[in-house]
């Protein structure tokens, strides 16, 4: 009678310990499911309404606030899929700091230079977004995207153009591993409404040290112009000649995923 008593209650315990790991195996099925949904929605959702979620959590924005969104489009990988380059303009946000720091007649001095541009890339095929990359320079002036074929290889690189004061920059990238990776810099203007004016035009070339585009920098002359105050002189697109007479020429290290130069 006693072994039968043992007997009932360990079959008591496997049927208990069925339906616990039933109830388990349930849940974490649901779990999983559930997971999938949530990620499947993200997946789903209009390319648009992505890059407008990632870009507010990111840059600590709401609908609320002001601030300008442009997208570039290209196939960038080689996967014939367009990517998209996107680049975000803080100008409101650069004003309102001006007024509750009280700097805004420095900050204005300085073309509200600071942390007011950012860059975005997201993949085509997967609509996966990279981190964003801050281009200090002034909100005044919006980054300005075009697309070359910097390295020389197969697929589109691109250039992003900017301004600090009345200077303009231009950073080169390319992309590698799911995301821009700037490879060299160069100035294109410097003293822009002044007497004393530089300027230069790129051009690429075949490469002098390996099968690599070089990048090559011509001495210019920058047309003459009136700036009535700074702030009218970021809606200035002033024309560049070349002189034809190389400045610098950059080579590519692989290793390096960098431009290196050796200056005339």
């Amino acid at each position: 009678e006693q072994s039968s008593i043992f007997d009932n209650m360990k079959q008591l315990v496997i049927i208990f310990g069925m339906v616990v790991l039933s109830s388990c195996g349930d849940k974490t099925a649901e779990s999983e499911e559930s997971k999938s949904n949530d990620k499947q929605e993200v997946k789903d959702i209009p390319d648009d309404q992505k890059i407008t979620r990632h870009i507010q959590t990111d840059l600590n924005l709401t609908a609320a606030n002001k601030y300008s969104v442009k997208k570039f489009k290209a196939d960038l990988n080689g996967d014939d899929i367009e990517d998209v380059i996107i680049t975000v303009n803080l100008l409101e946000r650069a004003l309102n700091e001006g007024i509750r720091t009280d700097r805004a007649e420095k900050m204005a001095e300085m073309g509200y230079m600071g942390y007011y541009n950012y860059l975005y890339f997201m993949d085509g095929l997967t609509k996966e977004i990279s981190p964003g990359e801050v281009v200090a320079s002034s909100p005044m002036f919006q980054l300005d995207v075009n697309f070359e074929k910097i390295l020389g290889g197969p697929n589109k690189d691109f250039t992003v153009d900017y301004r600090v004061r009345n200077m303009q920059r231009r950073k080169f990238f390319t992309i590698l591993g799911g995301r821009p990776v700037e490879v060299c810099q160069a100035i294109i203007f410097d003293g822009l409404g002044t007497p004393n004016t530089e300027a230069y035009h790129i051009e690429y070339e075949d490469g002098t040290v390996n099968d690599y585009n070089d990048i090559v920098e011509y001495e210019a002359t920058l047309e003459d112009m009136e700036i009535i105050n700074l702030d009218s002189s970021y809606y200035f697109i002033p024309t560049i000649t070349s002189t034809g007479k190389e400045h610098r020429r950059w080579h590519y290290s692989p290793s390096q995923r960098k431009y290196f130069t050796v200056k005339n």
